[in-house]
């Protein structure tokens, strides 16, 4: 009974394992030098794109950090531009692609973490200065903060558990 049991709650964690596989980002890095910002970007269909972007200045801005992307990759955006500020409409790459706002939440939301604090609400582009290990999120569809971590690594983890658990019990029985 038990043994059954273990093999139920494999074959449930290996479905939810495949069934989050499809929120794993695709990682990537460009440019030199001996610093590193983060661009985190979710599209509505779930795919995410982490790019670590590597740079010789001091610091860089926010429309830099999609410039070198676009320059070596080549993901696209849409920019308005609105004189002294710059607002993402749209980003292409990879053959997925979001662009304008469609109602609710369907427009590009910016977030940004400062070195290893916390994700905050954005404050624009053009007007973002990143230094070695701040990060740049932009999610569209939803309000919620970026989520580099994907959900199959808390569920590999919580499948050991649940394993261990069990063959304890067997054990004991």
């Amino acid at each position: 009974m038990i043994l059954r049991s273990v093999k139920s709650w494999v074959v449930v964690f290996g479905f939810l394992f495949l069934a989050s596989s499809s929120a794993i980002a695709e990682k990537f890095t460009v440019g030199t030098g001996q610093n590193s910002a983060g661009l985190y970007i979710e599209w509505s269909d779930g795919y995410i794109a982490e790019f670590a972007v590597r740079f010789e200045s001091v610091s860089i801005t926010g429309l830099n950090l999609f410039d070198m992307v676009e320059a070596s990759l080549g993901l696209t955006t849409v920019r308005l531009n609105y004189g002294t500020s710059v607002f993402i409409d749209g980003i292409s790459f990879n053959g997925h692609s979001n662009i304008g706002y469609g109602g609710g939440e369907n427009w590009w939301h910016q977030w940004i973490k400062n070195g290893d604090g916390n994700w905050e609400w954005g404050s624009g582009v053009s007007e973002r200065i990143l230094n070695n290990g701040d990060s740049d999120g932009w999610i569209y569809g939803r309000a919620g903060e970026p989520v580099p971590e994907p959900l199959s690594v808390a569920l590999f983890g919580l499948s050991g558990l649940i394993l261990s658990r069990c063959r304890r019990q067997r054990r004991i029985s």
